[in-house]
């Protein structure tokens, strides 16, 4: 075999060997990946909105709390924080216990937000308590969650028309921080 000839199948031979070792690092390495990271809790400022009977409007409060950027995560310590009431005298929008469900993102920055079914029974009756609820819901998921345009309210896992009997909520509802 001529001297040219040996060169050449030493380097495709040792081209294989490097091409067979970064394949089996690769594979080992593959095997041994960790699982995606779960999102980091952090404190972070939330703006939350509670009812002034002063002016018969939500008015904002903003407030430290710790949850990740996660949506659901986000979503559920809103609502928990809402329920746990105002930190400067305002009322209380919504029932203590209201739970999130799930959250998930639809078409056009709508969120799809499922609540626990005390909501509409804990609520209580009145065109002005039903508002209130709703956009204090709404309107403080969507100042804290980069992207939502509206939310769209689910009890139970059901659609219901209304709330309670005066605000429907069978659609997409977009923040009115003026209510």
């Amino acid at each position: 075999m001529r001297k040219g000839n040996r060169v050449t199948l030493t380097v495709i031979g040792l081209l294989l060997l490097v091409v067979i070792g970064i394949y089996l690092i690769h594979r080992s390495s593959a095997r041994h990946a960790l699982p995606p990271a779960k999102p980091v809790p952090a404190q972070r400022i939330v703006t939350l909105y509670f009812y002034s009977p002063d002016t018969d409007t939500l008015k904002p409060e903003q407030r430290m709390v710790t949850t990740s950027m996660d949506t659901l995560d986000t979503c559920r310590t809103i609502v928990s924080e809402l329920g746990r009431g105002s930190m400067t005298g305002l009322s209380r929008p919504i029932p203590p216990d209201v739970q999130v469900n799930s959250a998930s993102w639809q078409d056009n920055g709508v969120l799809l937000l499922d609540l626990s079914d005390n909501l509409v029974r804990e609520t209580p009756e009145g065109s002005s308590a039903e508002i209130t609820a709703v956009y204090a819901i709404v309107d403080s998921i969507a100042r804290n969650i980069p992207g939502v345009n509206a939310v769209r309210l689910t009890i139970g896992g059901k659609s219901p028309e209304t709330l309670g009997t005066h605000i429907e909520i069978d659609q997409p509802i977009a923040p009115d921080y003026t209510k």
